[in-house]
């Protein structure tokens, strides 16, 4: 495998391979030894010497190398699985998968899954990355907040500061200035009075999108001294907490949104022929026919977000949700999944369709995370509810 370039969110770059061997070149199949690199969201690289047949380890065998290697617990793997992903394309890889083989292929894994050009996707290299488990619930990661060791909290953190930064988890301002303390708080320590120690750095404790387009509505601009107001909040209200404390007020913060601890797949949304909810109109009605979006899904149920403005669209717990994936798809266009969800305002059913190359990865991830809420709701002595259909009726828009 060749050479990756992972980006940190400082806008550097680390260089590494996922695969080395013994030699700069020849056929890893005879290879003695393998060396991999994994990564972790603390943007650490984990270098893993394989004996052996290395390009055919397992994932199950990786992530026990690693939890060794990181003194992480017994459960880790409950918490945290191995994920390959690039900016093109992410995935959750499966304990039986070889990184390595997928490595090889990826390339025509873009070809199928990515929305790119063949430009992009000839440049585009993978990583193997350790991050939450998408099936892990909210209610069971918070039974660990408590009894984790630091290290667990600290790769959960980072995890969730990361999705912060890029602007993939959108919060209200105030949560943003909360969050940015506890991490001025944790980097810097004590604060400071001094404006321009917090110049610098700013880009590094706000999401990027509020840099790059001011006018968002209703958003308070980055300033230094915004973040100065929140160092100085966090350390009156939380300046005397341990570590481990901060790490749980900001996963607390982070996972009040229905977006926690999700998978991001990228789509399409269509402007639709009638009414589906008052959200969703008023971006679709603002000249544009069709919107990129980011669709989220967790245990909990699925979100939509518009990429260009920056707003949750649509959130549908699974207690209101059915879809369904034809076997049969438009040629020529997208794979499309249909989503059926219950309108509050009116209290009706509307259907939505979302076109993504990503549309069978986000099938088979709300079929699983479904099979999972149904099985806890199944458990509990007061199941009164209905559960969420597989299959749904066409009732149109």
């Amino acid at each position: 495998m060749a050479g990756i370039e992972y980006p940190t969110e400082t806008g550097e770059s680390v260089r590494a391979p996922i695969y080395q061997t013994d030699h700069d070149h020849g056929d890893l199949e005879g290879a003695d030894t393998v060396e991999m690199v994994i990564w972790l969201r603390d943007k650490t690289g984990l270098h893993l010497e394989l004996q052996g047949n290395g390009h055919q380890a397992k994932v199950s065998e990786l992530f026990e190398k690693i939890r060794e290697a990181r003194k992480l617990p017994q459960y880790a793997n409950k918490i945290f699985s191995l994920w390959m992903m690039s900016p093109l394309l992410e995935f959750r890889l499966k304990d039986d998968h070889q990184p390595f083989e997928i490595a090889q292929l990826w390339d025509r894994f873009c070809m199928e899954y990515a929305d790119s050009t063949r430009d992009y996707i000839a440049r585009d290299e993978p990583v193997v990355m350790v991050q939450r488990n998408v099936f892990l619930s909210l209610k069971d990661e918070k039974l660990f907040w408590n009894t984790a060791p630091e290290e667990v909290m600290a790769l959960l953190y980072h995890e969730a500061r990361n999705n912060i930064i890029n602007g993939r988890y959108l919060v209200s301002d105030s949560d943003y200035d909360f969050l940015a303390g506890i991490q001025a708080l944790m980097e810097k320590g004590p604060f400071s009075r001094s404006v321009e120690s917090y110049r610098d750095d700013i880009k590094n404790y706000y999401p990027q999108y509020l840099f790059k387009n001011k006018k968002l509505r209703g958003r308070k601009p980055v300033t230094a001294e915004r973040l100065k107001d929140a160092h100085q909040l966090a350390f009156n209200g939380t300046g005397d907490m341990t570590k481990q404390q901060l790490y749980c007020h900001y996963l607390t913060t982070c996972a009040k949104y229905p977006f926690y601890g999700c998978a991001f797949f990228d789509a399409i949304l269509q402007k639709p022929t009638g009414s589906i909810s008052n959200m969703v109109n008023r971006s679709l009605a603002r000249g544009f026919p069709e919107r990129d979006v980011t669709v989220t899904i967790n245990t909990e149920g699925l979100c939509v977000i518009d990429d260009h403005e920056k707003e949750v669209l649509l959130v549908v717990p699974y207690e209101q949700l059915s879809w369904d994936l034809p076997d049969k798809q438009e040629r020529g266009k997208m794979p499309t999944l249909y989503v059926q969800f219950l309108v509050k305002e009116d209290k009706s059913t509307r259907v939505l369709q979302i076109y993504s190359k990503q549309a069978t990865f986000m099938d088979a991830l709300v079929d699983t995370c479904v099979l999972l809420y149904i099985m806890y709701f199944l458990s509990c002595t007061d199941y009164l509810y209905g559960h969420p259909g597989r299959h749904m009726v066409y009732c149109g828009i």
